[in-house]
């Protein structure tokens, strides 16, 4: 019990002593970073999606009058929090001030109201379950949604969620997800003639230092210290178990108006990649692909991934530093070389890419 405690607290203590780039020190090493709003011309495309990157894996995506979230997270921790979590008695929870501040953002953002968020959102989906992915859902699923949305996510994160979320909200897609070659099933919500379908894959998540992955394995029992959305946790309680991409369909009238890939943690290929048939059906309009971590890929990372998807428009996304609050201005996160990524790792590929700052609505043009 104490080794794992010491290795984590050592790794820990590295990211917090690693300078952090600031915004502008980005753009002086090439870097384009986006601004609060941005434009993904995409021939032919469904004119009708608007989704805004919330930080971390986040996503808030609306289309035809419904929408769905992807790891929102609103509650970032300091190290120090973080650290004191992994002992009796130091705890970590969902900040109802940084929840409030995100809503505003959504709502401000969108032009939506509480009353929008509670009937156009479907179902959150998490891709594993670290607590920058899915610590705040069940706030959200009770406090902004009035327990109407579904949530999906992994069989760990299930348990871990198990008394905080209702039973017949809160399901297990690990039981349906595509694995390499196998093609599984979706989840689809249907408003009229349009259609948000959701295929969640069997990725994998690079650890967080050499060789050594943080709160890795998964959970095989619900913690009976977690049985309201406010009460305290520690950070081991939410492990990752298996993380998962997702393929999303935006449909009218049955046929894909646009296709969207999205796997927040940086891994090896091809973990996470969708099988061939579902590609094979339809191009990728855009990939949106996470990029900590990215240096443990073995040279994998993104260029063959890029290669077997071959979208077309490119995203980047959990770039920034999440143990610095949402409201202040981003940073980027500690112990990854950004700009090497961007000047030297990408450049292999050749791509244009988009990388948006938390907050930032990405509206789909023709």
């Amino acid at each position: 019990m104490l080794r794992p405690i010491i290795i984590t607290l050592f790794i820990l203590l590295v990211f917090s002593s690693c300078a952090k780039r600031s915004l502008s020190s980005l753009h002086k090493e090439g870097v384009k970073v986006s601004g609060s709003q941005a434009l993904l011309n995409v021939s032919p495309a469904c004119a009708s999606i608007r989704m805004q990157y919330l930080g971390c894996g986040g996503f808030f995506i609306q289309h035809q009058g419904q929408a769905i979230m992807i790891d929102p997270f609103f509650s970032h921790q300091s190290f120090l929090r973080i650290g004191k979590s992994i002992f009796p008695g130091g705890k970590i929870k969902s900040k109802r001030r940084e929840l409030d501040y995100g809503r505003r953002m959504i709502k401000d953002s969108l032009g939506l109201t509480d009353d929008d968020l509670k009937l156009k959102v479907k179902g959150i989906f998490a891709a594993h379950g670290h607590y920058d992915h899915l610590m705040d859902v069940p706030f959200i699923y009770h406090e902004w949604l009035n327990e109407n949305a579904d949530v999906f996510v992994n069989t760990s994160s299930a348990l871990t969620c198990a008394n905080v979320i209702n039973p017949r909200k809160l399901h297990d897609v690990q039981t349906i997800a595509s694995v390499r070659d196998q093609r599984g099933d979706s989840v689809e919500f249907q408003q009229g003639q349009a259609a948000i379908r959701v295929y969640p894959i069997f990725a994998d998540h690079n650890p967080h230092s050499r060789n050594v992955k943080l709160f890795a394995g998964s959970a095989v029992r619900t913690p009976q210290h977690f049985k309201s959305y406010e009460d305290k946790t520690s950070v081991n309680d939410w492990l990752e178990g298996q993380t998962l991409s997702f393929l999303i369909d935006f449909l009218e009238n049955d046929s894909i108006q646009f296709r969207m890939f999205i796997q927040s943690s940086s891994c090896q290929f091809p973990y996470g990649i969708p099988p061939l048939n579902l590609l094979q059906e339809r191009e990728i309009d855009l990939a949106v692909l996470g990029v900590a971590s990215y240096h443990f890929s073995e040279n994998t990372y993104p260029c063959e991934f890029l290669q077997t998807l071959q979208p077309k428009k490119l995203m980047f996304i959990h770039w920034e530093d999440f143990f610095r609050k949402l409201r202040k201005r981003p940073k980027a996160v500690k112990t990854n070389d950004i700009p090497r990524f961007f000047s030297d790792v990408l450049s292999k590929c050749s791509r244009d890419y988009l990388l948006p700052v938390p907050g930032s609505v990405i509206t789909i043009t023709r």
